[in-house]
């Protein structure tokens, strides 16, 4: 499962799920609702994390699997551990890049206030769910720039596209350059799969705080993740720096193993070598006998 906080499809996964293949498991990896080939509708509250995680427990059902070992990054890793929730029976491990987990509350915390009193850092998010976004990014061309700003494209004059405090610099869309990040073929592939809707639908997802606390509180009683968890850390991650970790993830999640890596957000292409060395060893140590194979 793929995300979006700085966006990506599932084609992210793609230096991971050969290694995976190889370890002999079967792998289904789609893009998430509102990206590249999956349908993108215009209602946010279709983009509901309830209603996602029943869409993957047909998805399941109807791949005759009972039970999954369910991964995310970004955005995914945020709706992972809400599947959990929604879906208890169906998860049988967790592995998650960047996101750590947050317990579902029982008071609902409006995101204006979080950004205003402690996590000034996803500011952006404010951006991203006001429709500014949208009114600025309608070809083509501008969802090129709007790529280009998240994956750390600059201007001839060496300033960047975006922060985690106040999102990407709409007066500077067409003067973003390809970055290390996101360049030549990969570069073209993301901007006709994101081409393919626009971006208000990814945009969706930043929609749904209010909905996802309302459909989530019944879960705050009984806020711990009771199967395995990986949890991969980025210590380069801007907008999830290291301290932004929870400190109660650990008491949360019983069975929980931390990974950290020297990248940024974009750990998965960034340094596959390690993230598939960490992913390994997790399902090494809880799936022995695929280590035989």
């Amino acid at each position: 499962m793929e995300g979006y906080y700085l966006p990506d499809l599932a084609v992210g996964w793609r230096y991971q799920i050969p290694h995976l293949l190889n370890l002999g498991f079967r792998i289904v990896a789609p893009d998430q609702l509102g990206y590249g080939r999956t349908d993108a509708p215009d209602d946010f509250r279709e983009y509901a994390f309830k209603k996602i995680a029943a869409d993957f427990a047909l998805l399941a059902k109807q791949l005759g699997e009972s039970r999954i070992v369910l991964c995310g990054h970004d955005w995914g890793a945020a709706l992972v551990y809400r599947i959990y929730h929604h879906q208890r029976a169906l998860i049988s491990h967790i592995i998650t890049v960047c996101v750590p987990y947050s317990a579902p509350r029982a008071n609902y915390i409006p995101l204006d206030d979080m950004v205003a009193r402690f996590l000034p850092n996803f500011g952006y998010q404010l951006q991203f769910r006001s429709g500014e976004v949208e009114k600025v990014i309608r070809t083509r061309d501008d969802v090129q720039q709007f790529l280009l700003s998240l994956y750390g494209g600059r201007t001839a004059e060496g300033e960047i596209g975006w922060s985690a405090e106040k999102g990407i610099k709409l007066n500077k869309v067409g003067n973003f350059r390809p970055s290390q990040l996101l360049k030549g073929q990969d570069l073209e592939f993301y901007t006709t799969e994101f081409s393919r809707h626009g971006i208000h639908g990814p945009l969706n997802w930043y929609r749904l705080a209010e909905i996802n606390f309302n459909d989530e509180k019944e879960y705050a009683s009984t806020p711990k993740i009771e199967v395995p968890l990986l949890f991969i850390q980025a210590l380069k991650d801007l907008a999830l720096p290291p301290e932004s970790m929870s400190k109660s993830m650990g008491q949360m999640i019983p069975s929980l193993t931390v990974e950290k890596l020297n990248t940024s957000h974009w750990a998965l292409t960034e340094d596959p070598k390690r993230v598939n060395e960490a992913i390994g060893r997790f399902l090494e140590k809880h799936f022995p006998e695929k280590s035989s194979l």
